[in-house]
C-alpha cells in the first residue's frame, strides 16, 4: 500500500526537521474501546473488529484493530519528526504483516536509511518500525523531502 499524505506546497519552517535527530519513539494502548472508537469514526464496522463473539470464530480468534488504525499512529510518529510536514508532502509504501490485538502496546519508530533521489525529489527515505511486542505488525519505508525546493 503506497499512501500520499498530501500535495500542497508549504512555506513553514516545519519543512526545515533536523535530518540527524532521531526519529521519535511514539507508544499506544490499543484496548477494545480504542478499537471501537476508532470504527465509530471511520465507520468501519467489520464484526472483525468489533464483536468479540463472531472474531473469537475467526482466524485471529479474537477482535483486531484496524489497519489504518495503525498507520495513522505511524503518521504521528512522522509529523512530531517534521513539525507537521509529513502530513503536507511525505508518502509511505508499507505492508501490514501481523495484527493488532486489543491488550498491545503499539511501539512505532523509524530509522534513517539514506537520503535519496524520488521522483525527482530528494527525499529522506525511513525504514519504519512498528511493533506490538516482539511481533512487526507493519513493514515499509516513508519518504519525506529534504527541503522545500524538492516537493
Amino acid at each position: 500500500m503506497t499512501v500520499a499524505t498530501g500535495a500542497g506546497a508549504r512555506s513553514s519552517d516545519a519543512e526545515k526537521f533536523d535530518l540527524a535527530a532521531p526519529l521519535p519513539v511514539m507508544s499506544r494502548q490499543v484496548t477494545q474501546s480504542v478499537i471501537d472508537a476508532y470504527a465509530a469514526a471511520s465507520g468501519d464496522r467489520n464484526p472483525i473488529h468489533v464483536d468479540p463473539e463472531f472474531a473469537a470464530a475467526g482466524p485471529f480468534g479474537r477482535t483486531i484493530a484496524h489497519g489504518l488504525m495503525t498507520l495513522a499512529y505511524v503518521s504521528e510518529m512522522l509529523n512530531r519528526w517534521t513539525g507537521g510536514a509529513f502530513d503536507e508532502n511525505g508518502e509511505i509504501d508499507i505492508a501490514f504483516v501481523a495484527p493488532v490485538f486489543a491488550g498491545d502496546q503499539v511501539d512505532v519508530t523509524g530509522e534513517l536509511e539514506e537520503i535519496c533521489d524520488r521522483e525527482g525529489r530528494r527525499v529522506a527515505r525511513i525504514r519504519l518500525v512498528c511493533k506490538a511486542g516482539d511481533r512487526q505488525i507493519l513493514a515499509g519505508h516513508a519518504y519525506q523531502p529534504t527541503n522545500a525546493e524538492n516537493k
